[in-house]
Parts: C-alpha cells; sequence; structure tokens
C-alpha cells in the first residue's frame, strides 16, 4: 500500500458518510497490490445499475430490503457458508466481489455499497459477534443479514442472535440496531483479516493489519501487543521488543496480559542479535 493510499483511507474512516465499499477496497490493496481500487469501484456500479434499469422506484425500507435481498441474495447468490472456516479472502472485498462469498461484514458492505448507489440510506449495524445491514424504514430500521442472502431479521430473531453471541451475557437492545461509524467498520474489518491471516500461518502477511489498526484514530494499546507478536514471529526481535514496550508505556493496571508482554518484550529483547 502506498503512503498516498493510507493517508486516503484514514480520511475517510473519520467519516461517516463515506462510500464503505471504498474504504474496504483500500485495506484490500494492502494484501494485494494489484487491486485497482477504482476498476473495482465500477464493477459495483455495474451491479447497482442493473438493478436501477428495471426496478420502479422504491416506496419505503422493507420495499428497498426485499429488493436488495431478491437481487444480491437470491438472484445473485451473494452469502455466507456456514460449513467452512473463513479464509482471509471472505474479508477481502475484490475476491467477494467474484467469489460472492464472504463474511457477514464484507457482504454487508456490498449491500451498502449497492444500496448507496441506488439511493437507499442503507448502514451496518455492528451487532455482537456478527454484522447486519439497516435500512430506515419509520421508528425501526429494517435489519437484513447478508450472510443468509439478505434475510430480513424481526425482533425475535435479533434477540436470539445476539443471545447466542454472548452466551447469555448481553440481551438485545433497540440502540443496538444505530449505524455502526466508519472506523469502526474498518477496525472490525481488520480484526478479522488479522485472524484470520494468523491462523493460516501467515504471520508476515498479518502484519500489515496491525499496522493500518495503529494507524486509525480508535487505536488501543492492544494493537502494539498484537504487532510485537507478528514482529517477533517473523524473527524481528528489535522491533518486537519495540511494540511490546510501547504498550507497556500506554497500560499502567496490572493485569495477566501486562506481565505476558513484560516477558514477551524481556524474550525479544534477549533473542536480538
Amino acid at each position: 500500500m502506498s503512503a498516498a493510499s493510507r493517508d486516503r483511507l484514514v480520511r475517510l474512516v473519520r467519516r461517516n458518510d463515506v462510500d464503505l465499499a471504498e474504504v474496504a477496497l483500500l485495506c484490500a490493496v494492502e494484501a494485494d497490490p494489484d487491486v485497482d481500487v477504482e476498476v473495482e469501484l465500477l464493477r459495483l456500479d455495474a451491479l447497482a445499475d442493473a438493478l436501477e434499469v428495471r426496478q420502479p422506484p422504491l416506496q419505503d425500507g422493507r420495499e428497498a430490503a426485499s429488493v436488495l435481498a431478491g437481487y444480491l441474495g437470491d438472484e445473485l447468490g451473494f452469502g455466507g457458508d456456514l460449513g467452512r472456516d473463513p479464509t482471509p479472502e471472505d474479508s477481502l472485498l475484490h475476491e467477494v466481489l467474484t467469489t460472492r462469498r464472504g463474511l457477514p461484514i464484507t457482504l454487508s458492505i456490498v449491500y451498502a455499497a449497492i444500496a448507496r448507489r441506488l439511493g437507499i440510506p442503507a448502514y451496518l449495524i455492528g451487532l455482537p459477534g456478527h454484522v447486519v445491514t439497516g435500512i430506515p424504514d419509520g421508528e425501526r430500521p429494517v435489519v437484513l443479514d447478508p450472510f443468509d442472502g439478505g434475510r430480513i431479521l424481526d425482533e425475535g430473531s435479533l434477540s436470539h442472535r445476539v443471545t447466542t453471541a454472548t452466551a447469555g451475557q448481553l440481551s438485545y437492545r433497540r440502540s443496538m440496531l444505530r449505524p455502526s461509524p466508519t472506523v469502526n467498520v474498518v477496525r472490525r474489518l481488520l480484526n478479522n483479516l488479522t485472524r484470520d491471516l494468523r491462523a493460516a500461518g501467515a504471520p508476515g502477511r498479518a502484519l500489515w493489519t496491525v499496522e493500518l489498526k495503529l494507524a486509525l484514530p480508535n487505536r488501543v494499546p492492544s494493537d502494539h501487543r498484537q504487532q510485537g507478536e507478528l514482529l517477533a514471529a517473523t524473527g524481528r526481535f528489535d522491533r518486537a521488543a519495540d511494540a511490546f514496550e510501547r504498550f507497556l508505556e500506554l497500560t499502567t493496571e496490572d493485569t495477566p496480559e501486562r506481565e505476558t508482554v513484560r516477558r514477551a518484550a524481556i524474550e525479544a529483547r534477549s533473542r536480538m542479535n
């Protein structure tokens, strides 16, 4: 990723009126430098145009949700696959546009991007453990699950999902249906990529995901811990020690995590050439 495209991403995440597809593609450029953001945005334009030419003006949020689900879920086949473990490609928007398979967050970005091009004010909702898409409709938005082919979720379904995802620790509240800020969407996308690239045994390939998180305005101390772990796994012990020590500088509470990081910093220093 060039410094210019990274700066572009950091500027865009501060705006909540941005095209989420653009920020997702700017993340994907880091994984695949051959990604042409403008070309991929044109792919989305074409998908929206194909629907718009045959669709009369939409009257309300529920009708818009039904049309999007019918087109993207039923006709084009965008959806998730519960039968397999997630891969890094499921979080890369250009790959999802090709395979039409992805994680809830990338599929919701597709829905929001197409809706945006049709003048539908859709947005992402970051439920615990699962991202869905909301469309304003009176007092309560219509909520779709793009991972489930665009199925419209009633309050009973939403309550069940929240309870299941949190093992009963949280109860569903309507306040959970607020739009997720752009910067939170990007962080959640990058968290998925960090997890899946590490699971694929590619700590070096995962390093950029943490570097991008550290460039975000909502960075947190644990980003430095993750950075240190990835650097140590690739043999860059001097930089790993710096990252671990930065985490220690930013935290003060005496926690098991802090002690683990302190020991990791000492070990990294001892392994420097």
